[in-house]
């Protein structure tokens, strides 16, 4: 079993596998973190902070993280004061993902709350338990694709922004980049934060090749 760190996904597989299993595990890996992000967090679990930013409650991203990844753990790297401002916790979050161990390092900071008129902490203890908390929803985000639709890190293509790169692919007569535009479509790589710039290369490909008379 191979151990992945920060999300880079390398599928871990006996060296007996062939290509074609491997492409096989690699493209259901894919497509389940594809489904996890395209999920729509309902609304009564969505609430909003003072300062305007939207947030999910970490009971409903730890269930969904059980569902889809129910072998997995949670480390505490770190315990830190800064000040007497800030309390900051770094953890670890693994889980096995398939057949490979994935790593990703969360560290959140909550703002540590006094009484009033004074430098005494109301509660310290739970000062922390919220920073850790931060710590894991940010970590299962970002490993797990867990609320990319709250969080703003959904990179799945909507059906429509794929049949408009598929249409222009399509229309390409250079067998070589055309394969290569859809190797990269079929594995991720051509996601939504790159799909305008696929978009206005593949269109002017197309009207390259086609210049009007």
């Amino acid at each position: 079993m191979q151990e992945v760190k920060n999300g880079v996904s390398e599928t871990a597989v006996a060296h007996t596998w062939d290509n074609e299993t491997v492409e096989a595990v690699e493209r259901a890996l894919r497509d389940k973190h594809r489904h996890i992000s395209s999920t729509e967090t309902p609304k009564s679990m969505v609430k909003t902070r003072a300062d305007g930013f939207d947030y999910v409650e970490e009971g409903y991203m730890r269930n969904l993280l059980n569902d889809h990844y129910p072998v997995w753990s949670w480390e505490i790297i770190k315990y830190e004061l800064l000040g007497s401002a800030w309390a900051v916790v770094h953890g670890r979050l693994k889980i096995l993902d398939g057949s490979t161990t994935r790593t990703f390092d969360g560290v959140s900071a909550h703002r540590i709350q006094t009484k009033r008129d004074s430098d005494e902490f109301v509660d310290i203890g739970n000062d922390m338990k919220s920073a850790n908390s931060d710590a894991l929803k940010l970590a299962m985000n970002r490993l797990c694709n867990i609320a990319d639709d709250v969080y703003r890190k959904a990179y799945v293509l909507s059906k429509k922004q794929e049949k408009e790169l598929r249409d222009l692919m399509s229309g390409l007569d250079d067998f070589e980049t055309r394969s290569q535009f859809e190797e990269r479509l079929d594995s991720g790589e051509l996601n939504a934060t790159n799909y305008k710039r696929a978009f206005d290369y593949l269109t002017r490909q197309v009207t390259a090749q086609n210049p009007q008379q």
